[in-house]
């Protein structure tokens, strides 16, 4: 992988704020990473700490009133993505990126055939004719590794198992070949042989077609299998971001730590209690200064409450960490 070219995928500072009656929620609060051509990137991270904003707000799928905040930039092929317009959003979804969603079946049109909804991209961005879609059809399916893929056409989505619907899912946002896709927990309720398929599937796409993958995941052992980098976020911002040998081996973050620790291990006594992280995630509607770990952090000192830490060091270019007093011992 040639990193010495500009990334496919660029966040600097990206901040997507979300009005509530609470008050502004900050769920995307400050986030910056690159994303490689050919590189798969996992987000990992507790349950509402805004993995899939993120993913939306790249995709331009946000609730009417979110604000992208000022300073914000996000840029796909050097083009800037903050302040397009809808028309010029469609422009680049299907064609240029394209968004695998968590739930397949409830992101699939119920009463339309799963051949028409692959098809339905094609002819809109690609103005193809209805016999080379209805070919092109027929060859994702196969592509996605259902036998027999001309029966699939005419099926809706009621009558697939949950494995096939998530293959579907993955022909439909690969119909127009896009650079960067972007898998929202692609592998959730899945029983774990058909998880796996489902992640060599993407592995060998993505060697295939020569393409990025942006990937939210709750399972560190599927991050640590199919990505080159991992970012650990926390609140609305990263907390780390390292390649998985270096962030199993020396994680530097004590949150990261955390949940590393918290992987049940086979090694453990039968009925062993399983390793928790006590309290629970700030409130990021009302965001204190300072760290936003520190009331479950077991190491927080007084200046983790006056100054926010940046990601901006780490052991190694390639491994970041915003903590004042990282696991690692370097201090910014």
């Amino acid at each position: 992988m040639n990193k010495t070219k500009a990334p496919l995928l660029k966040a600097v500072n990206l901040r997507t704020y979300i009005p509530a009656r609470r008050g502004i929620v900050h769920a995307v609060d400050g986030v910056s990473f690159d994303l490689h051509m050919g590189e798969t990137l996992a987000i990992v991270g507790e349950s509402g700490c805004g993995k899939s904003v993120l993913c939306r707000t790249i995709m331009g799928l946000l609730p009417e009133k979110a604000v992208i905040g000022e300073g914000s930039s996000l840029q796909l092929n050097a083009k800037q993505l903050v302040g397009l317009k809808e028309s010029q959003y469609n422009q680049l979804r299907a064609t240029q990126m394209a968004m695998v969603f968590q739930d397949p079946l409830s992101s699939l049109h119920p009463v339309m055939t799963v051949g028409r909804q692959i098809g339905e991209s094609m002819a809109c961005h690609l103005k193809m004719p209805p016999g080379q879609v209805a070919k092109r059809v027929v060859s994702l399916i196969a592509a996605v590794g259902l036998p027999h893929p001309e029966k699939f056409t005419g099926l809706y989505p009621h009558q697939l198992s949950g494995g096939m619907r998530q293959r579907i899912a993955i022909a439909i946002a690969l119909a127009c070949d896009p650079k960067l896709l972007i898998a929202d927990e692609p592998t959730t309720a899945l029983d774990t042989t058909v998880q796996a398929g489902i992640l060599a599937l993407l592995n060998h796409l993505q060697v295939k077609r020569k393409m990025s993958i942006l990937m939210v995941t709750h399972d560190l052992a599927v991050a640590s299998n199919v990505a080159d980098q991992i970012a650990v976020m926390y609140a609305g911002k990263l907390m780390e971001i390292a390649p998985p040998s270096k962030l199993f081996k020396q994680p530097n973050h004590p949150y990261t730590k955390a949940l590393i620790d918290s992987i049940p291990k086979i090694s453990q006594p039968s009925h062993a209690p399983l390793t928790s992280i006590g309290g629970r995630i700030p409130d990021s509607a009302e965001p204190a200064p300072g760290c936003r770990f520190l009331s479950r952090c077991p190491q927080e000192k007084d200046r983790c409450h006056r100054k926010e830490p940046s990601l901006d060091t780490g052991p190694s270019a390639d491994h970041l960490c915003a903590c004042w007093y990282p696991l690692g011992g370097i201090l910014p």
